[in-house]
């Protein structure tokens, strides 16, 4: 579909309010099914489920024998997780409605979001049995020719897709982000897809850019930035051209022109500024006031960097060795923003347990209540702090306090045995050492022998690994 004109959206965003004033004060109002459509996608586009839910319920009172009220109430579910429900919604359709080419569409999004295994080809085919000019059917099928490495039938829908809708160029581009995790020769399939794509339509600056992030997937910046201009060479306008350039000169450890990039790019742009990239530049060449500079006015750009830059500012106070402005500028920060965990991290990081024991321990628990069901994050991080750090006695008492929470069933008693066994209680340690063996013996890696590799060595815990996990030997 084409994107709504700016008038479409205007009028879509006045019936929803028109709706929502309506459920508000309990007046009747009246939508044709067309507009109540409209209405429940404005809504869920801005996740406002409680009227996207009032929404619903009107459209399937008056217009019960509409099957896309209930696709849109299948993406209702899968918005808030409710995926068993999404699917029943679709099965629905399927056994009561004549058949439409979008329920093929939401069955195979529907199953990505799920993991499951379908046949995506065969129903998207279906979709385009019924109608063969719906741009998200070729869309989708230029997904999954692709992880099939089928480049010639992934090629063919992808330019039919943009002939339907130009837009659909930019999804296109964005296929990069799906094959982040493949194996190199799907990577370098999708290198081939753009090139073709990009000679089929070379004023397509989407398509160029694509090329660009495909190439940057391989590791291949040289040709990475190539592509990237000849965007620029179709769009001079795009401000993540410069920067795509920029980040291709930083992996190729040329800062000099990423620095160059950048700041075109800050140039370019009169609401994303770049000053943090600016100050990494800086930092690799080791001008470490210049690099400060950067990350202090990325800082005070915006709340959100506070956060972000927090890291990066202390690495430049620990490089030139001022622990003390580290502390402050950490202990500053947080009264501002106290529930911010990297922070806490940060001047747990620069602190001296033999000095600040009891500011480390506040400091702890002071994060571990802000954070909401998982605390394996923290301790995963405190508990390799404690050992390195050869102050067990915290980590144990933290351990021992949260013994019972549920994100940590798997890795607690691990935990504790480390640190106990960092302490000299190497008894105690290795009956921990069991109960986690028990528990989960191939969590024996990632919580235990990958933190601290010697701890084999130790013929105790030896023999509890060749009774419980004997092939945690040859992991490591």
């Amino acid at each position: 579909m084409e994107p709504f004109e700016e008038n479409d959206i205007q009028e879509i965003e006045e019936l929803a309010q028109k709706f929502k004033e309506a459920v508000d004060n309990g007046q009747p109002a009246y939508f044709d099914n067309t507009d109540i459509q409209d209405v429940i996608g404005f809504f869920l586009d801005t996740s406002d489920m409680f009227y996207c839910e009032k929404a619903l319920t009107y459209a399937l009172q008056n217009f019960p024998k509409d099957p896309y009220i209930r696709l849109l109430r299948s993406k209702y579910y899968s918005f808030q997780s409710k995926f068993v429900e999404a699917e029943r919604e679709l099965d629905y359709v399927e056994q009561n409605f004549e058949p439409i080419p979008e329920l093929y569409i939401e069955k195979v999004i529907l199953a990505h979001i799920c993991n499951k295994d379908i046949n995506a080809i065969e129903l998207l085919q279906k979709s385009l049995s019924l109608d063969k000019d719906i741009p998200e059917t070729h869309l989708l099928l230029t997904h999954e020719y692709l992880m099939q490495n089928n480049k010639d039938q992934a090629v063919k829908h992808a330019i039919r897709a943009i002939q339907l809708d130009s837009y659909a160029a930019e999804d296109i581009k964005n296929l990069f982000v799906d094959f982040a995790d493949t194996g190199e020769p799907q990577r370098r399939l999708l290198v081939d897809f753009f090139k073709v794509m990009t000679e089929e339509m070379p004023l397509s600056g989407s398509l160029w850019s694509g090329l660009g992030l495909a190439y940057v997937g391989i590791g291949d910046f040289a040709n990475a930035i190539d592509a990237f201009q000849l965007q620029l060479s179709v769009d001079d306008n795009d401000v993540f051209a410069y920067v795509n350039i920029a980040e291709s000169y930083y992996g190729m450890e040329d800062y000099e022109h990423a620095i160059e990039y950048f700041e075109l790019a800050n140039r370019s742009s009169d609401v994303l500024q770049f000053n943090v990239q600016l100050g990494r530049c800086y930092f690799k060449l080791k001008d470490y006031d210049k690099a400060m500079r950067y990350f202090m006015t990325a800082r005070d750009e915006d709340p959100v960097y506070a956060t972000y830059v927090t890291p990066d500012i202390v690495k430049v106070f620990k490089i030139q060795g001022r622990f003390d402005e580290a502390r402050a500028f950490l202990r500053d920060h947080l009264q501002k923003v106290p529930q911010d965990f990297i922070a806490i991290e940060e001047l747990i990081d620069v602190l001296n347990p033999d000095h600040d024991d009891e500011e480390i321990k506040e400091l702890c628990y002071t994060a571990i209540n802000l954070m909401d069901n998982n605390l394996y994050p923290f301790f995963d991080f405190i508990v390799q702090y404690c050992c390195y750090n050869n102050y067990p006695d915290l980590g144990i008492e933290l351990c021992e306090n949260y013994l019972d929470d549920p994100s940590l069933a798997q890795s607690i008693h691990y935990f504790l045995a480390m640190l106990l066994i960092r302490k000299g209680q190497i008894e105690q340690g290795c009956e921990h050492l069991e109960l986690a063996l028990l528990t989960d013996n191939q969590r024996l890696n990632v919580d235990f022998l990958d933190v601290n590799p010697d701890l084999k060595n130790i013929p105790e815990v030896a023999h509890l690994i060749a009774r419980y996990a004997p092939d945690s030997f040859l992991e490591n």
